[in-house]
C-alpha cells in the first residue's frame, strides 16, 4: 500500500496543473477579447479622424455656415422670459386649476388667441400676445413625499402596512394629490408678470361649487369662533363666582362642624365643586383653538392661495444648448458627415456591382 501513495500524489498534481492551465487560458481569452474591443474602438477613432482630416475644408465650411445662419436666426428670434408663482389649492380645487391652466396654455401656445386670453386674464391684447405658454407642476420635494407616505401607512391595517411599498405609493400619486403647485409663464415681454398677479388666480379658480363650499366652511369657522367667545365669557363668569365664594368663606370664623361647604359626590370634604385652575386651563385651550380657527380663516379666504406672486420682471429662460448658433453647426456637421458616408457607400456598391458583372461574364 505504501507504493500506491506517491502515484496518487502525482495524479493529483497533474489534475491541479490542468485546472490551473484551463483557468489561465480562460483569463487569457478574456483579456484578448477586451483588448480586441479597445483596439477596434481605437481603429474606428483613427479612421474617423483620417476621414475628417482629408475633408476638413468641407466640414469647416459646414460649421461656419451653420454658425452664421444660427446667429442670424437667434437675432431674429424674440427673447423669451419666464417667471414662477407658487399657489396652494383648497377644497380639492387642484382639478379645476389644472383644467383652467390647460385651457389658458392652449390659447397662448396653440391657438394664439390673444383676444380670448386677454379677456380671461383681464389684460390688454398686446400683453396677451406676448405670452408663449403657461405651465404648472406640483411644488414638492422628497421629504414631503416621505411624510405623506408615513401618514398614509398609519391608516392601513397591519397586513397591508407590511406589503405596501414606498415606490407603489409614489406611482399612485398624481398632480391632484398635492396642495402646493408652481405656475410658470413664458413671455416675450419681461415686465408683464406683475400685471398677472391681480386677476390670474381668479382666472384659474373660478368655480361656483368651490366658491359656495368656501363660503360655507368659512361660515362654520366663524360660528365656531363665536361659540368659543360665548364659552369664554361663561367660564369668566363662573370663575368670578367661585372666587367670590372663596373670599366669603375666608372671612368666616373657622368653627368645627359649622360653615357652608360645597362638595362633589365623590370628593373629599372642604373641597370646592370646581377649582379655578381647571377653569383657567379650559379657557387656555379655548384660546388655542381660537388661534387655530383664525389661521384656518386666513388659509380658506380664497379657493386658491398665492404663496408667492410673480416677480416684477422675468428672467431669461434660454440656455446655450437651445441657441441656433450652437445647434446648426452641429446639425450641418452631421449632415456633411452622413453625406460623405452615403457617397462612399454608393461608390462601394457600384464597385461591387461591377465585380459581379465581370464574374458573370
Amino acid at each position: 500500500m505504501s507504493k500506491d501513495l506517491p502515484q496518487q500524489s502525482k495524479s493529483e498534481e497533474i489534475d491541479l496543473g490542468q485546472l490551473f492551465n484551463l483557468i489561465g487560458n480562460l483569463f487569457q481569452k478574456l483579456f484578448n477579447f477586451i483588448a480586441t474591443i479597445f483596439k477596434g474602438i481605437f481603429n474606428l477613432i483613427i479612421v474617423l479622424l483620417i476621414h475628417v482630416y482629408k475633408r476638413i475644408k468641407w466640414y469647416a465650411i459646414a460649421g461656419i455656415l451653420g454658425l452664421v445662419i444660427g446667429f442670424v436666426l437667434d437675432t431674429m428670434e424674440d427673447e423669451v422670459y419666464g417667471a414662477n408663482s407658487y399657489i396652494e389649492t383648497n377644497f380639492g380645487s387642484a382639478h379645476q386649476v389644472y383644467e383652467n391652466l390647460k385651457y389658458l396654455h392652449q390659447l397662448a401656445y396653440v391657438d394664439k388667441d390673444s383676444v380670448e386670453l386677454a379677456r380671461k386674464l383681464n389684460i390688454s391684447v398686446k400683453d396677451a400676445a406676448s405670452i408663449r405658454g403657461i405651465y404648472m407642476k406640483p411644488d414638492i420635494d422628497e421629504n414631503d413625499r416621505i411624510k405623506m407616505f408615513v401618514n398614509f401607512k398609519k391608516g392601513l391595517d397591519s397586513v397591508n402596512r407590511a406589503d405596501y411599498l414606498y415606490d407603489d405609493y409614489i406611482e399612485s400619486l398624481d398632480y391632484f394629490s398635492f396642495n402646493r403647485h408652481a405656475i410658470g409663464v413664458a413671455s416675450t415681454d419681461r415686465f408683464i408678470f406683475k400685471k398677472l398677479n391681480d386677476n390670474f388666480v381668479k382666472a384659474i379658480s373660478n368655480n361656483t361649487y368651490l366658491n359656495e363650499l368656501k363660503e360655507v366652511e368659512r361660515l362654520n369657522y366663524k360660528q365656531q369662533r363665536e361659540s368659543i367667545e360665548v364659552e369664554k365669557k361663561e367660564i369668566d363668569s363662573l370663575a368670578s363666582e367661585y372666587l367670590k365664594i372663596r373670599k366669603n368663606e375666608s372671612k368666616k370664623e373657622p368653627l368645627p362642624g359649622s360653615g357652608t361647604n360645597l362638595y362633589m359626590g365623590s370628593t373629599a370634604q372642604n373641597q370646592l365643586i370646581v377649582n379655578e385652575s381647571v377653569l383657567l386651563g379650559k379657557k387656555s385651550s379655548l384660546e388655542a383653538l381660537k388661534r387655530e380657527i383664525n389661521v384656518h380663516l386666513v388659509k380658506t379666504e380664497n379657493v386658491v392661495n398665492v404663496i408667492s406672486e410673480f416677480p416684477d420682471a422675468g428672467y431669461d429662460m434660454s440656455e446655450w444648448k437651445d441657441q441656433m448658433k450652437v445647434r446648426l453647426p452641429v446639425i450641418f456637421f452631421l449632415i456633411t458627415f452622413f453625406g460623405f458616408i452615403l457617397y462612399g457607400l454608393g461608390k462601394y456598391l457600384d464597385q461591387q456591382d461591377k465585380n459581379l458583372n465581370i464574374k458573370q461574364l
